[in-house]
């Protein structure tokens, strides 16, 4: 799960010039990343390690990345 989300930040960062700022994924998506990272169920070191706000929802089939001003005016 991890390598699919680098290369979906990397598409990204590549089509779009800045680093996306939040992941949107669904239960499963959540326990298979935080499995292959070994952080258990600590979200927020989930999200400090990739940089990124998470967004869970039953609608994501697929994990996917964005970058929005609202995400980055809350960060700073």
């Amino acid at each position: 799960m991890l390598s699919y989300i680098v290369r979906l930040v990397q598409e990204f960062e590549q089509e779009h010039g800045v680093h996306p700022n939040l992941l949107y994924l669904n239960e499963q998506h959540l326990q298979h990343l935080q499995e292959g990272l070994r952080e258990g169920n600590n979200l927020q070191r989930v999200r400090d390690i990739l940089h990124m706000d998470i967004v869970l929802t039953r609608e994501s089939v697929h994990p996917h990345v964005l970058w929005t001003q609202t995400a980055y005016q809350l960060a700073g």
